[in-house]
């Protein structure tokens, strides 16, 4: 037990060095990256790592597969600011840093014989795939199982390929874009449009919300004004941290702190606390 502990600790504290198996090029600026699994590491969808790259820094991302599906690990990044570029100079056989997992994860066995929705907007698809896939693999432990997920074009889609794929494996799939151009065939407008064409039950219903700020705040609202519980309302929140194990206080807000307390919540906590400021 006290060697245990104290490899969970540098897991923590001290990034362990992984090989990149491949490089995937989603759109003009998200690669996806495949990377060796270390032995003995589990995760659960809705954690994170902090992931590093020698000279430049450190950064959150969340985990994108799911443990028990790939036996290695992949992680969606957009290219957004120095540490991420560093990411993106980096190809198949370089490596790189990671520390964790960290966080808590989505809480679903509670949706055991309920039905889920799914709501995610541009990259916020890649942390609830994680949990998306492990719910396919039981669909039969729940009820209906829906997904809607907005992008602001076509070219932006993440995962078009797999979302098809569960498509045709039974979960109900809306694909929705802020500006359509041609050979686009599904939907256009915003994620909370498509809200109430769910045939689901609001008020046993549990859902699960990753996007942009502004789409999860009014996500949040219409789901709670359409009658869904509050505690089944579940996001997991972006923030700007430095250490992820609520040391450094970058995510600290009103008696939380992201890194460690989430980074997944539901809508009565985040009212609570002030979170998100819903």
């Amino acid at each position: 037990m006290k060697n245990k502990n104290r490899q969970n600790r540098k897991g923590l504290y001290l990034p362990a060095k992984v090989e990149i198996l491949d490089v995937v090029d989603m759109t003009s600026d998200v690669k996806l990256f495949k990377l060796e699994r270390p032995k003995s590491f589990y995760y659960s969808p809705g954690q994170f790592l902090m992931v590093s790259v020698w000279g430049a820094g450190e950064v959150p991302i969340s985990i994108t597969s799911t443990h028990e599906i790939r036996k290695d690990i992949e992680l969606c990044i957009r290219k957004v600011g120095a540490v991420t570029s560093a990411l993106h100079s980096l190809t198949a056989g370089d490596y790189l840093g990671i520390r964790g997992p960290l966080g808590n994860r989505f809480p679903f066995e509670e949706a055991f014989g309920k039905d889920i929705l799914f709501v995610a907007g541009g990259i916020g698809i890649a942390p609830l795939r994680s949990l998306i896939n492990l719910v396919s693999e039981q669909k039969e432990k729940f009820g209906k199982i829906a997904l809607i997920y907005g992008s602001r074009n076509p070219s932006e889609v993440l995962f078009l390929d797999e979302i098809l794929r569960w498509r045709d494996e039974g979960i109900d799939v809306y694909l929705t874009v802020d500006v359509k151009t041609d050979p686009w065939k599904y939907s256009t407008g915003l994620v909370t449009e498509h809200l109430s064409k769910q045939r689901i039950s609001f008020k046993t219903c549990h859902s699960y919300i990753c996007g942009p700020h502004v789409m999860i705040k009014a996500v949040m609202r219409d789901l709670s004004l359409m009658g869904m519980p509050a505690e089944n309302i579940i996001t997991t929140l972006e923030a700007h941290m430095k250490c992820g194990v609520g040391k450094c206080g970058h995510c600290y807000t009103d008696g939380k702190y992201v890194c460690t307390d989430g980074p997944v919540f539901n809508y009565t906590e985040i009212k609570q606390f002030g979170m998100s400021n819903p």
